[in-house]
C-alpha cells in the first residue's frame, strides 16, 4: 500500500492522529481514491486488496518527488539496491532517513516527476496482489520501468519486461515499445517478422517504422522475391541501420 500527499507540508500531520477529534473523516472520490485528510493535507491511498479498512501499518517510509510526498512500506523500499545501499551505508544511512519529518527527496534536477513514482507504485500493487495488467499507457509503463531500472528494483524491472513481452506480439507495436523502453533486442526479430510476412508494408506502417528501417525491410523483402524464415532475415538485417532509431 502507498500514500501520496500534495503538496508536501512543512510539518506533516502524523498518521496516528487520524480519527482523533477534529480530524476529517475519510472521503472517497469517484476515481476510487480515498482522501484521509482534507483540505489542509490530502493523503490519497490507492486501493489495494480492497483497502477500505485504511490499515496504514505498512506505510512507514516516505519519498518526496518535487512537491509530492509518497508513503511506502520499508519492506518494499529495501527491495531496491539503490535505496538499500543508501539506508544501510554507515556514511549515508540515518535512522530518520525516509521518515515523514525527513523524507528521501528527489527534486526537479533529477528529472523524476510525481507521475513516474505513481506509475511504479501501480505496478508494485499489480505484482504484489497478482492482478491483471493495469490500464496504464505505454508512457506510464515506460516511467515505471525507468525507475525500476534506475533504483535497482531488479525483480520489478524483470516483471515489467516479462509482462510486456507476453502482452505485445505484433511486430510494429513491439518495435515502438522497444524504442520507448530501450528493449533493443526486440527490434531485429520484429523487423524480421515484417520481412517474412506475405502482405507488403503500407505507407502508414512505413511512417511508423521510419525511413531507415522501412528501407531495410523493403530491401530484405526483395531477396529473390520469396519469403524466408524470420531467423534468416534476422541474420541479414543490417543492425547498424535499424538500431539507430526510427528517424
Amino acid at each position: 500500500m502507498s500514500l501520496s500527499v500534495t503538496p508536501a507540508p512543512p510539518e506533516p500531520t502524523k498518521t496516528e492522529d487520524l480519527g482523533k477529534p477534529g480530524s476529517h473523516s475519510p472521503q472517497e472520490d469517484p476515481s476510487g481514491i480515498i482522501n484521509l485528510i482534507e483540505p489542509t493535507i490530502v493523503f490519497k491511498v490507492r486501493r489495494a486488496l480492497q483497502a477500505a479498512s485504511l490499515d496504514l501499518e505498512g506505510v512507514d517510509m516516505s519519498i518526496q518527488i518535487q512537491n509530492t510526498l509518497f508513503g511506502i512500506s520499508r519492506s518494499e523500499v529495501m527491495k531496491s539496491g539503490f535505496f538499500r545501499g543508501m539506508l544501510e551505508s554507515p556514511h549515508l544511512g540515518d535512522s530518520k532517513e525516509g521518515s515523514l519529518e525527513n523524507p528521501i527527496t528527489f527534486d526537479s534536477r533529477t528529472g523524476i516527476v510525481p507521475e513516474d513514482l505513481k506509475s511504479l507504485l501501480n505496478v508494485m500493487d499489480i505484482r504484489a496482489y497478482e492482478k491483471r495488467l493495469p490500464p496504464l499507457s505505454q508512457t506510464q509503463w515506460a516511467s515505471a520501468y525507468r525507475l525500476a531500472r534506475m533504483w535497482e528494483f531488479d525483480q520489478l524491472r524483470d516483471y515489467i519486461h516479462k509482462n510486456l513481452d507476453d502482452a505485445i506480439k505484433d511486430p510494429l507495436p513491439r518495435i515502438e515499445c522497444a524504442d520507448l523502453f530501450g528493449f533493443e533486442n526486440w527490434i531485429v526479430p520484429a523487423l524480421a517478422q515484417l520481412c517474412q510476412r506475405d502482405n507488403p508494408l503500407t505507407p502508414e506502417e512505413g511512417a511508423r517504422l521510419g525511413i531507415f528501417r522501412f528501407a531495410e525491410v523493403c530491401k530484405q523483402r526483395e531477396r529473390n522475391r520469396s519469403r524466408y524464415n524470420p531467423s534468416d532475415y534476422e541474420s541479414w538485417i543490417d543492425r547498424s541501420v535499424v538500431l539507430k532509431g526510427s528517424e
